[in-house]
């Protein structure tokens, strides 16, 4: 069986070797020039810069099905973070995993987090945990109203669950489905946060072994629209004039983008996100945590010191310094970053040792991201799609805004096709 897979993003990448494993004849086609989607790694003078600010979830089952978590060498985050507010900084850690004896004092006897709130938290995670599926469910609430509804005060939803799941949702308004929220909740606690030493790109360079063994991949190459027999889908038309038949095709691209080829009515919205990367001689702060900034009105959502958790992201003696700015930030690369910095010094005021740190930092790189992953709202559920035959799809917004929701949709509809192009005869 021929099947074409339009997209070498994570959705793309888990689709065509799942194919490959079911025997399948793939040709992956992808327009970039090279694998990974929003999941890649660049190098810069030694320095690893993902693109986006990410990390890959030990525990989710899709990562653990078709990932060598062994062979990516991975470091983990604290289980915990520091939270910045008005110039003070504390430390909130769970006291089950974290390794940090005065982070844990810190997290035990800070009162930002009121006591109450804090056995809160554990409660939930042993919840939350129990009931963890293969992937987040649709919720007609939002993360804020399951908070509320949960008993958590506004104080802890301000200055923790505001700036922490506002960097995994990219948005600090807490409004999208509170579904997500509990599957993360759930996976953090199961497993860690880490990063590949080669940086975020190795997952997707990993997944991409068997397609390019295979000289199955082509980039630099753009499809201009689907062919159609009658109701079926055949094959593709590449922007070139290029024909490629074949027995199905896959979408596994961004919502606008398989909406544009396939003349689909979905929902397309996403939500963008822009992050910073600099480079310096001397920690800012230390330890393998994030820093959140649980101030009212922040441009920097979350700050992270990557070389405190895998110093190859830097080379020897430099330090790698990220910062998060939600949404896509137009404002010239060298005016922006001087003002994340500032803002930066202002989260760690007092602190004189930081303070120092961070006048040797110097920009390398600004990655906007416009569409980093799909809007998914309470109540939204999953887009209907068309059933034509040989069209399938593929792609975050078909699951879940996340590494497992792509993957998992990937070897969804590598099953489907060869479950339906085999009842079909071909």
């Amino acid at each position: 069986m021929k099947v074409i897979v339009i997209g070498a993003g994570l959705a793309g990448l888990t689709c065509a070797r799942s194919l490959i494993k079911l025997g399948a004849d793939v040709k992956l086609i992808e327009g970039s020039d090279g694998v990974g989607g929003r999941v890649r790694s660049d190098n810069l003078d030694g320095f690893v810069l993902d693109r986006g600010f990410q990390v890959l979830f030990d525990s989710y089952p899709a990562v653990q099905r078709q990932l060598n978590l062994q062979a990516l060498n991975l470091s983990f985050f604290a289980p915990g973070a520091i939270i910045a507010k008005e110039g003070c900084r504390t430390v909130l850690s769970d006291p089950r995993r974290d390794l940090h004896f005065p982070g844990l004092l810190d997290s035990a006897f800070s009162t930002l987090i009121p006591l109450r709130d804090k056995l809160k938290l554990l409660t939930l995670a042993s919840k939350l945990s129990k009931e963890a599926g293969e992937d987040a469910l649709p919720s007609d609430q939002s993360i804020e109203q399951y908070l509320k509804a949960e008993g958590f005060s506004q104080q802890t939803i301000d200055v923790f669950f505001r700036p922490f799941y506002g960097g995994i949702l990219l948005d600090r308004g807490l409004v999208a489905s509170s579904g997500l929220f509990q599957y993360y909740f759930a996976m953090l606690n199961q497993g860690h946060a880490s990063l590949p030493q080669a940086g975020i790109g190795a997952v997707t360079a990993q997944l991409a072994e068997p397609v390019i063994s295979r000289d199955s991949l082509l980039l630099k190459t753009r499809v201009k629209n689907l062919i159609t027999k009658g109701e079926r889908v055949t094959g593709v038309a590449l922007d070139t004039g290029t024909e490629l038949l074949a027995d199905a095709v896959v979408l596994a691209v961004d919502a606008p983008s398989a909406a544009a080829l396939a003349g689909l009515d979905i929902p397309t919205k996403g939500v963008g996100v822009t992050t910073l990367y600099f480079a310096g001689d001397v920690p800012v702060w230390h330890g393998p945590f994030l820093v959140l900034n649980a101030n009212g009105k922040a441009l920097v959502n979350n700050a992270q010191l990557l070389t405190n958790v895998m110093a190859s992201y830097a080379p020897s003696g430099k330090c790698l310094l990220g910062a998060t700015v939600l949404g896509i930030d137009e404002t010239p690369d060298k005016q922006l970053s001087d003002l994340v910095l500032e803002e930066l010094k202002t989260l760690f005021t007092g602190d004189r040792s930081a303070l120092g740190a961070l006048v040797g930092y110097q920009l390398l790189r600004v990655y906007r991201i416009p569409y980093a992953q799909p809007l998914q709202l309470p109540g939204q559920k999953q887009p209907t799609l068309p059933e034509r035959p040989g069209l399938y799809f593929a792609g975050d917004w078909t699951a879940s805004g996340s590494i497992n929701g792509a993957m998992l949709s990937g070897e969804r509809a590598a099953e489907r096709v060869m479950s339906m192009e085999d009842k079909n005869g071909s």
